[in-house]
C-alpha cells in the first residue's frame, strides 16, 4: 500500500501545477484472468470498477489521465462440468496515462482519445469461490500462497468523449498487462500475472480557468 501512496506523492507536483483539470467519476466492468495457462478451461472472471478520474490537456492534443480506482480482478477455471475454481480479488489501483486526442472535423463536440501508460495497484482482499468441491468458499491466505500484494504493469486504451460546455461524458476501454508474479510457488515456472480488460463510463467536470476549452 505504501508504494501506491508513493506514486500519488510523485504525481502530486503535476496535479498542483496544472492550470485546468477535469475531475469526475468513473464506473464500469472488468474482465480478467491470470496469464498462467492451466489444463482447465479458462473463463473470463467478471467484476466491476469505480472511483475518481482526472484529465489535463498539456499541449495541443496531448494530455494526462490519472485515476484512483477500486477494481475487481482474478481468475475463473472450469475444471470440468459442474466443478470450478474461482479467485475474486479486489485492488486499489492508480493508472497514469499519456493521452492524445483527435477531434472529428464535422463533429466539434466529439473527440477520440488514445492513451498509453502504466498502473500500480495494491491487492486488498481475495476470496476463493469453489463450485462442485466438498470444501466451502474460503478467504484467500496471502502468506500461505506466497502472494505479492503489489501489482504493476503497462496499460493502453482509448476513449470516445462527448464534450459539453463545462463537462464531458466518455465511453472508454483499457487493457492492463501485469508483470508481477502474484502467487510465486516453489518449483513453479509459470507467471501468475494479471490480464485485465476494463470498460466503463466516465463523467468529468471542469475545474480551473473556464475560458479554456480542450
Amino acid at each position: 500500500m505504501n508504494r501506491i501512496l508513493l506514486l500519488i506523492i510523485i504525481l502530486s507536483p503535476c496535479l498542483s501545477h496544472a492550470q485546468i483539470w477535469y475531475i469526475g467519476g468513473k464506473a464500469g466492468a472488468t474482465f480478467s484472468n491470470y496469464k498462467a495457462k492451466t489444463p482447465w478451461n479458462e473463463v473470463t472472471n467478471m467484476g466491476y470498477t469505480a472511483g475518481l478520474a482526472f484529465y489535463k490537456q498539456t499541449k495541443n492534443n496531448w494530455g494526462i489521465n490519472v485515476e484512483i480506482q477500486y477494481t475487481q480482478k482474478g481468475y475463473n477455471h472450469k475444471v470440468c462440468e459442474g466443478i470450478s475454481d474461482q479467485l475474486e480479488a479486489t485492488y486499489i489501483e492508480v493508472p497514469f496515462m499519456i493521452d492524445y486526442g483527435f477531434i472529428f472535423p464535422s463533429m466539434e463536440n466529439l473527440k477520440l482519445h488514445v492513451n498509453l501508460g502504466c498502473y500500480a495497484a495494491y491487492w486488498m482482499t481475495a476470496e476463493y469461490k469453489l463450485e462442485g468441491y466438498s470444501e466451502p468458499d474460503e478467504a484467500f491466505d496471502f502468506k500461505k500462497s506466497n502472494a505479492s500484494r503489489f501489482d504493476f504493469g503497462p496499460n493502453a486504451g482509448m476513449r470516445l468523449e462527448y464534450i459539453f460546455k463545462n463537462s464531458s461524458l466518455s465511453l472508454d476501454a483499457r487493457y492492463e498487462l501485469g508483470i508481477i508474479d502474484l502467487q510465486k510457488q516453489v518449483d513453479d515456472n509459470t507467471a501468475n500475472t494479471n490480464r485485465t480488460l476494463i470498460v466503463g463510463l466516465s463523467y468529468l467536470k471542469i475545474l480551473g480557468d473556464r475560458r479554456r476549452r480542450y
